[in-house]
């Protein structure tokens, strides 16, 4: 099964790409036969065609590779523009060419809306904003330069509330090379203000400052009967937050005071069912490992940072509406970045890396698979009504130069312009492609 998992991963993450795509060009589809122009082929998939029937002047198909799909129309072409046929793409009114143009990305964006609403409504696990308390503080790192310690608590990032970790990591990771301000709150709940300069994750191209979170060592069996935890009360399942009030953030954190006891009383702060609870244990001599012990077999668990939230449908459509914007201009932002130089190239990812992480994201949970999917999808509607020439922006923006000037661009013009697009996105597929390939490992499971 070692084996097989990556190949799972791989088939899954086709599949939901492909889902992708194909209501791409559904849309395309239901708006040119909302506007009567002719669809020559409408398939699910690409290559032979394995089963197809026609209605109309459609042949609907079902091809051989089951990914993607794709929408042939009468007078796609440029070279169309002379025909006289009534169902031709090319002689349609601009306002039906634009319709049937934002058709595919309109159809991406209120998927990635609806599939929201329905997670909002029946509840996702969402970041608790107030817990981005620091676990481990990389030795040389641009936060231990700064001064940050395990047991701090990130307060704000460049002027901005903390939102969970993964907020975190996007806004470092998108700072390559420029200063960071973090407002940092310590144990004695003393606030200061830090700066720092992420440097470059070499195989990921985006910014790291060496910080991670919280993680809690738990009680991970039950106590022996005679053992001082189970005198003292300790239970399975139990997070030892702090040892003679110093904050545990690992299982050392626990051996070295109990061993410093010498037997003497210590005071443990536990955390059980969402209340606190004080415990006192004196630690026993143990002649076999020679040191003092209390019973404990601990684990190490990631500490929680998300919270179950379940919406009605009005703030459920708020939300929506809100993530389905910040996923939309976070393209623009990190775009934006590249520019200045604050994210490498490296951290786009072609289709080998989106298909990677869709299928990890299946193989988590359906919830991570389904925001993955809106993620991506607004991507891909957004992505589509950039104005370039061979996108359906291009198509788009060929619309409004011919609503401007009152007659299409010639022939040839339209001809060069999308040939030399499509060149450099052949270019562009190419070298994420390979990127992808040199760093896959980074992606499968």
């Amino acid at each position: 099964m070692g084996f097989l998992s990556p190949i799972i991963q791989i088939i899954l993450g086709l599949l939901g790409l492909s889902f992708l795509v194909f209501i791409h060009e559904l849309g395309h589809f239901l708006m040119a036969k909302k506007y009567g122009v002719k669809v020559k082929v409408f398939s699910i998939g690409f290559g032979k065609k394995l089963i197809s029937f026609r209605k109309g002047d459609t042949e609907y198909c079902l091809s051989l590779i089951p990914f993607g799909g794709y929408v042939a129309m009468a007078g796609e072409s440029p070279d169309d523009q002379g025909t006289d046929d009534p169902g031709s793409f090319v002689r349609q009114p601009i306002r039906a060419r634009a319709m049937i143009a934002f058709g595919g990305p309109a159809i991406n964006i209120i998927f990635a809306f609806l599939t929201l609403f329905v997670l909002y409504m029946v509840g996702v696990n969402e970041p608790l904003r107030d817990k981005l308390v620091v676990g481990l503080v990389e030795k040389e790192s641009p936060a231990a330069v700064a001064g940050i310690n395990p047991g701090d608590t990130i307060i704000s990032v460049a002027g901005k509330s903390a939102q969970g970790w993964d907020k975190f990591r996007e806004e470092v990771g998108i700072s390559l090379g420029a200063s960071v301000k973090m407002q940092v709150k310590n144990q004695h709940g003393e606030e200061r203000e830090v700066q720092m300069v992420p440097k470059e994750l070499k195989d990921l191209g985006i910014g790291w400052v060496g910080l991670h979170p919280l993680q809690r060592v738990i009680v991970a069996t039950e106590p022996a009967a005679e053992s001082p935890a189970a005198q003292a009360g300790f239970q399975k399942g139990d997070t030892i937050m702090s040892v003679q009030g110093i904050l545990v953030t690992s299982h050392i954190d626990v051996l070295t005071p109990v061993n410093a006891s010498e037997g003497n009383p210590m005071t443990f702060q536990v955390l059980r069912g969402g209340d606190t609870l004080t415990k006192t244990v004196a630690a026993k001599f143990n002649k076999e490992e020679e040191r003092y012990l209390v019973g404990i077999q601990m684990g190490l668990v990631a500490m929680r940072e998300a919270q179950f939230v379940r919406r009605g449908p009005l703030d459920a459509a708020v939300k929506s509406v809100s993530t389905s914007y910040n996923l939309a201009t976070s393209i623009f932002r990190y775009l934006g970045r590249m520019a200045k130089g604050q994210v490498k190239a490296k951290a786009l990812s072609g289709p080998p890396g989106i298909v990677a992480i869709i299928g990890l994201s299946w193989l988590e949970s359906f919830q991570s698979l389904m925001m993955m999917l809106a993620l991506i999808s607004v991507n891909l509607g957004v992505m589509n009504l950039l104005p370039l020439a061979i996108t359906d922006g291009g198509i788009l923006m060929f619309l409004a130069l011919e609503w401007v000037r009152g007659k299409p661009l010639s022939i040839k013009t339209q001809t060069l312009i999308q040939q030399v697009a499509a060149s450099l996105f052949i270019f562009l597929f190419i070298y994420l492609t390979f990127q992808d390939l040199s760093r896959f490992s980074l992606f499968l499971r």
